[in-house]
């Protein structure tokens, strides 16, 4: 949905035969850094929950109740590399189920159901806790990445209307992350700034990246026919963007929400003791 796709065709030129150069134009290899900040994600939570585990933060239980919102992720992320694959989501049939409005909602409810379950709760909350603010907010950095539609959008391949209204604040929001990352690894920011700073980076993409997106995709809401339309989004591998890496980006909004909340229940806490 947003994140780059960079993207370089391989040309070699060899020698002149005769008049003409002989070019050998390979087919279009697409380098993208998608399968990069999936992996990326993916071991996000492991790393943050081992090294809570490492350090006597949660037990052996909780660690491993901890991964299982991580299994559902890669499982989802699996079956959204093989539909991708097969061409499924580059089908008329795909776009008449409006999926732009209901599969970013998968990686979300994977994760929040998981978390119902109170081990899983448990371990991840504890794992939060002992996470520095800054390492949640630096990993917002990587929606820097954006700026590869923008490239798109300058080549004429990304649809515009989208780049605008949600590409070009999602960038800057990455960018935005570093100085974040930075005041709150000197403790210069507080925890109600970081949860304002981390709800905007929801509703950059909520609800109006999904929206957007399914209003440039062919059916009964379609308003943007311009061309290029968002069926763009949906060619394998940009297609795991708004599938599975810009939702992971919003869980990760929430689950900093959630931590600086907890911050402000303790310190609310500490104080009414101080009090008493």
């Amino acid at each position: 949905m947003l994140i780059a796709d960079f993207d370089f065709v391989l040309k070699i030129t060899l020698g002149k035969k005769g008049s003409s150069n002989r070019i050998l134009d390979l087919e279009e290899k697409i380098v993208t850094i998608i399968p990069l900040l999936i992996l990326f994600q993916l071991l996000f939570i492991p790393f943050l929950v081992l090294k809570a585990r490492h350090n006597g933060h949660i037990n052996t239980t909780q660690m491993i109740a901890s991964f299982v919102p991580v299994a559902g992720l890669t499982i989802w992320t699996a079956i959204a590399i093989i539909l991708g694959i097969s061409g499924i989501y580059e089908s008329e049939n795909f776009y008449q189920l409006y999926p732009a409005l209901w599969m970013p909602v998968i990686p979300i409810t994977i994760v929040f159901v998981s978390l119902a379950l109170p081990t899983v709760r448990k371990g991840i909350a504890f794992t939060l806790d002992v996470t520095p603010a800054h390492w949640l907010a630096f990993f917002q950095a990587g929606r820097i990445s954006a700026i590869g539609t923008a490239y798109h959008t300058l080549q004429g391949n990304f649809p515009l209307y989208f780049e605008v209204a949600v590409g070009v604040p999602d960038l800057c929001f990455g960018l935005s992350a570093l100085v974040m990352g930075i005041l709150a690894m000197e403790q210069k920011i507080r925890s109600r700034v970081l949860i304002t700073w981390h709800l905007i980076g929801c509703l950059i993409i909520v609800p109006t990246a999904p929206l957007l997106l399914q209003l440039g995709l062919p059916g009964a809401l379609q308003v943007f026919t311009h061309q290029p339309t968002a069926e763009t989004v949906y060619t394998f591998p940009m297609s795991l963007a708004p599938i599975m890496v810009v939702p992971t980006f919003v869980i990760f909004n929430l689950l900093g929400i959630w931590r600086e909340r907890r911050v402000l229940k303790r310190k609310l806490f500490h104080n009414q003791e101080g009090t008493t």
